[in-house]
C-alpha cells in the first residue's frame, strides 16, 4: 500500500489542482452553497469528518473544497483499477474492500486503516461516509460503525492526540440538476477521549459513539429520518427558492402536509428554454449519451458537472470558430446568447423538476 502513503510533490500539486477546478466547477454548477457551523472545527487534533452521502463524487469535494486541507477519503473500492486508479490515488483517495469485494480483499483493509490510523494520529483529517453507501434520500441512512471504531482506534493508539468525529450534512435542492443548491452544516464535534470507558466493552463504546453521532448528523440535515410525509416534503424542497436559511427550511418542513405541484411555464419561457437547446445541442446530446450509460442515478449530477466543466467551454470554442469560418457576424453576441438561453433552461428544468421524477 505504499501508493497510499506517497507524499510526492506532484501527488500534492494534482490534488491541489483538481480541488482549484472543482471549486470553480461549483461556482458556476450551483446556483449558491451557503456553509453553517464552521467555527466549530476544532483548531487542532485529528479529525474524523462523516458526510452523509447522496450525490457520488461531488461529496467529498463539497467538503473538501470548503474545508481547505488536504482530505484524505476512504472510497469504496471498487471504483479503483483501470485509467483511473491512480487519478483517484493522486486525489487522496484510498479504498476500502467490504465482502462483496471477495472475502480475501479484506485483509487490504488492514493498511489502509494503518494509514488513517497515523494521519489522525498526526492531526491530518480523514473524511469517512458513515452511512457506508450512497443513495437519493434526503433523510440518514443507518450509520456504520466504521468510522467510530476507527476513532476509538486511533485514540486509543495516541492517547497524547485529541481526536474528533465531525457530523457534517450536505443538503441538495436538487441533486440531479445543475443551479440547485446546498447548504453545508458542520455539527457538534464529538470528542473521542469523552467516550473511553474502561469498565466498558469496546463494542459498547463503539456503539455510544455511533449513537451520538447519529444524533448529531441528523441535526445536520434538513430531513433527519424517514416518515410518512418524505414524498410531500421533498416537493416543497424542489420549489426552495434558495433564500430560506437551514432553520427556516428545517421547521417549514416538519409542517408539510401535501404535495406541492411545480408550476408551469409560460410561452416566453418555452421559447428561450427552446433556444438553449438548439445553441447548445452538441454539448447536451453527448452529456446525454454519457448519461444513458450510467446505471447508477446518484452519480448524474457528477457527470453533469464533470462535462459542464470540460465540455461546455470546448462547444464555445468551437461556436465562435464555426461562426468566424462561415462570416457570420456578431459571433460573440451567439456565444452570449447560448450561454444565457442555455442558464434560462436550466432554470426553467427546474422550476418543473419534482420528486415525482425521482
Amino acid at each position: 500500500m505504499s501508493n497510499y502513503l506517497s507524499k510526492q510533490p506532484v501527488n500534492n500539486l494534482f490534488y491541489i489542482v483538481i480541488r482549484s477546478i472543482m471549486q470553480i466547477g461549483f461556482y458556476f454548477y450551483f446556483k449558491k452553497i451557503k456553509v453553517y457551523g464552521k467555527e466549530k472545527l476544532p483548531k487542532k487534533g485529528g479529525v474524523i469528518l462523516s458526510p452523509n452521502h447522496q450525490n457520488g463524487v461531488i461529496d467529498p469535494f463539497i467538503v473538501g473544497v470548503d474545508y481547505g486541507d488536504e482530505i484524505t477519503s476512504l472510497t469504496r473500492a471498487d471504483i479503483f483499477g483501470g485509467l483511473l486508479h491512480k487519478a483517484f490515488t493522486a486525489m487522496k483517495m484510498i479504498p476500502v474492500y467490504r465482502i462483496r469485494d471477495g472475502y480475501n480483499s479484506l485483509k487490504n483493509n488492514d493498511s489502509i486503516f494503518d494509514l488513517c490510523y497515523s494521519l489522525l494520529g498526526k492531526g491530518k483529517p480523514v473524511q469517512i461516509f458513515s452511512e457506508g453507501r450512497q443513495h437519493e434520500n434526503y433523510y440518514l441512512m443507518p450509520i456504520s460503525k466504521g468510522s467510530s471504531r476507527m476513532a476509538l482506534t486511533a485514540q486509543k493508539m495516541f492517547p497524547k492526540q485529541n481526536i474528533y468525529i465531525i457530523p457534517i450534512g450536505i443538503n441538495y435542492s436538487n441533486r440531479r440538476n445543475p443551479l440547485a443548491f446546498i447548504h453545508l452544516v458542520y455539527g457538534d464535534p464529538i470528542k473521542i477521549k469523552e467516550f473511553i470507558d474502561k469498565d466498558l466493552p469496546e463494542v459498547k463504546q463503539i456503539n455510544n459513539i455511533r449513537d451520538e453521532l447519529t444524533i448529531r448528523m441528523k441535526k445536520c440535515l434538513w430531513l433527519p429520518e424517514k416518515n410518512e410525509q418524505n414524498k410531500n416534503q421533498h416537493s416543497h424542497i424542489n420549489n426552495l427558492s434558495g433564500n430560506e436559511s437551514f432553520d427556516e427550511i428545517r421547521n417549514s418542513l416538519n409542517m408539510v402536509s401535501g404535495y406541492k405541484e411545480s408550476r408551469e411555464l409560460n410561452k416566453i419561457e418555452k421559447i428561450f428554454s427552446f433556444a438553449g437547446y438548439l445553441l447548445n445541442l452538441p454539448f447536451l446530446l453527448i452529456t446525454n449519451k454519457v448519461l444513458s450509460k450510467i446505471d447508477d442515478v446518484v452519480y448524474y449530477g457528477t457527470i453533469k458537472l464533470v462535462c459542464g466543466i470540460f465540455l461546455l467551454p470546448l462547444w464555445w470554442a468551437i461556436l465562435i470558430l464555426i461562426t468566424n469560418f462561415m462570416n457570420i457576424q456578431y459571433s460573440l453576441i451567439i456565444v452570449l446568447a447560448s450561454i444565457i438561453t442555455l442558464y434560462i433552461r436550466q432554470i426553467n428544468r427546474n422550476i418543473i423538476y419534482n420528486s415525482k421524477k425521482l
